[in-house]
């Protein structure tokens, strides 16, 4: 198979920065106008919690990226004339995704991540405040079995061959980082709450009621699973992948096979993006294409005017 179709791959929500998402969303005309509708679903301004927020994980820092990640993606596919066969999203990028993909219009998505938001400050308000997420890199898996010799964990991603996402005990942090640099790799960044692990099924549980108030539909693009690498062809499936990704292990070199398998040749990577284009994974097996939010923040020269003789 010829490999010359496109993909868009929305990426996970790294560190938040509320105000440069909240700039955005006045600044660019389609943001401005996925935003509009985003308020109208909330009843209320996302711009002013935004303004508030700071570098916060919160529902509207999360509802940002979103709309965010959808604007530039628009943006890019028209520049670059692309004509995606199927669409993607790592760890929370499934939720632009299940958008894109057709499966969920935007309003209900805005809808739903709230009320997930707030769902999950209530579950850990009171249950697993102990337990974190902590992403390591240049760890082959290989060697993160002996690190994490007698360490409990979960394998709560693997992203590329030597990064990793671990969920453990808050306790067990300081020794976890202390072996990874000690075997010759870096921990980045720590996810608070934690992710992606079975030991939140009860949260799952909760969850489930709340998708159980929203319809999907079968989406006009296939949507590839960043948990098993299947593409999802129905409503059913596109609600599933949400749902399930409270509990199920990222393992994006999946998606990355399916895609290969799609006949995807270039991919665009579109939204903030802290890991994805790293990824030799990824950038070794497509023709990378990436849509953030600096092209259109980063201050213009004003030009110079000239001096009359």
């Amino acid at each position: 198979m010829d490999n010359t179709a496109d993909a868009v791959l929305f990426p996970g929500m790294g560190p938040a920065r509320a105000g440069e998402l909240g700039r955005f969303l006045v600044v660019d005309p389609r943001a401005r106008k996925l935003l509009g509708v985003a308020e109208e679903a909330l009843g209320h301004s996302l711009l002013d919690p935004l303004a508030r927020d700071g570098d916060e994980y919160t529902e509207h820092s999360q509802l940002g990226f979103v709309l965010a990640s959808l604007a530039v993606a628009e943006r890019a596919e028209q520049e670059h004339g692309l004509a995606p066969v199927a669409v993607g999203g790592s760890s929370f990028g499934e939720r632009a995704a299940v958008v894109r993909a057709g499966a969920l219009p935007l309003g209900d998505l805005v809808r739903l991540v709230a009320q997930i938001a707030r769902c999950e400050r209530a579950y850990f308000e009171r249950a697993h405040q102990d337990l974190v997420s902590q992403f390591v890199v240049r760890t082959p898996e290989a060697a993160l079995g002996e690190i994490l010799d007698g360490i409990g964990h979960e394998l709560s991603g693997r992203f590329d061959d030597d990064v990793h996402l671990v969920t453990l005990r808050e306790r067990e942090l300081d020794e976890f980082v202390r072996r990874v640099r000690a075997a010759g790799g870096y921990a980045l960044t720590t996810m608070r709450p934690a992710a992606h692990a079975r030991a939140l099924s009860p949260l799952r549980d909760e969850l489930a009621e709340v998708f159980g108030g929203f319809g999907f539909t079968d989406p006009a693009l296939p949507i590839v699973s960043d948990q098993d690498g299947e593409p999802v062809r129905t409503g059913d499936g596109a609600a599933s992948l949400l749902l399930e990704s409270t509990v199920n292990a990222v393992r994006l070199p999946e998606l990355v096979h399916r895609f290969a398998r799609l006949g995807v040749g270039r991919v665009l990577v579109a939204g903030p993006d802290h890991l994805l284009h790293r990824l030799p994974g990824l950038t070794g097996r497509f023709t990378l294409l990436r849509a953030d939010l600096r092209e259109v923040l980063k201050p213009r020269r004003r030009p110079r005017l000239a001096v009359a003789a």
